[in-house]
């Protein structure tokens, strides 16, 4: 069974329909990337597969997750597959941290969390090793520091791997990274990458990335789907789809990432 079934997924706003019928798996383990411009649905796509749209968006057609029927169940009812079968990092990490909390009482709730739900009892000194261990594997220098910190005052690439913590802390089997590098700047968004590519290996999670950025998709994910104006256009091997495109968009999108990229080397 697919970890990650989406069959003729629809998103309708208020007005009109945003994603057009668009279908896909994902197994265990494997990495699958949706790029596209900004307005493509990517995101939407993203959001749908664990009932986390927007107020005023509705979504119809059928996300196993898991095994579980997504579309049509309440908020109450999709709780117990957020965090043990798919967990979400979020393109800015302020979004998915409590400016009003610090950073180790943030962490320390999905941690708590999933020892409840293996049945295990956490004493203050075994929570106190669980975070310390978290922020490790992230690469978190200073931790001591970290954890007495509010959001505000580390930087945001520490924001984003205190996310990326707080998501695998859950024990998912599928991460979803919603944009996770475009807030950063270039040296830290490559080091989240690598942070992402390793501790998705390590953990053995499949991985569902969205992005705009072409060359950061062919860098951590193994197959693609292009999206245009809420429509999949082209899918299929990274490799094969970027650097033999069919679809004029995603011959148009190949050739932008070409241009920029040279632009760049032409600067340094």
């Amino acid at each position: 069974m697919s970890l990650l079934e989406v069959n003729n997924l629809r998103v309708h706003g208020p007005a009109r329909e945003l994603v057009h019928g668009i279908s896909f798996s994902v197994e265990p383990g494997e990495r699958l990337g949706l790029v596209g411009e900004s307005g493509s649905g990517k995101s939407l796509t993203a959001m749908s597969t664990v009932g986390l749209l927007a107020h005023g968006l509705r979504a119809e057609g059928s996300v196993l997750l898991g095994g579980h029927q997504v579309i049509g169940q309440s908020d109450r009812a999709l709780v117990p597959l957020r965090g043990p079968v798919a967990a979400v990092v979020f393109q800015d990490p302020r979004s998915a941290l409590d400016p009003l909390m610090r950073l180790g009482d943030q962490l320390a709730h999905p941690i708590r969390r999933r020892a409840k739900r293996e049945g295990r009892s956490m004493s203050g000194p075994q929570l106190r090793a669980e975070q310390l261990r978290w922020l490790d594997r992230v690469s978190i220098a200073d931790p001591e520091r970290i954890l007495t910190s509010w959001p505000h005052e580390v930087s945001g690439g520490q924001r984003q791997r205190i996310a990326i913590a707080m998501a695998l802390a859950c024990g998912p089997r599928l991460l979803i990274a919603d944009e996770p590098t475009t807030a950063l700047d270039v040296t830290t968004q490559a080091e989240v990458l690598d942070l992402l590519d390793t501790l998705a290996r390590d953990e053995g999670l499949a991985l569902l990335f969205i992005s705009h950025d072409l060359p950061v998709v062919a860098r951590i994910t193994d197959r693609v789907i292009v999206m245009q104006h809420g429509r999949a256009v082209e899918e299929g091997p990274v490799r094969q789809v970027f650097t033999r495109p069919r679809d004029t968009y995603t011959q148009g999108l190949v050739a932008a990432a070409q241009q920029l990229e040279a632009a760049v080397r032409g600067m340094q």
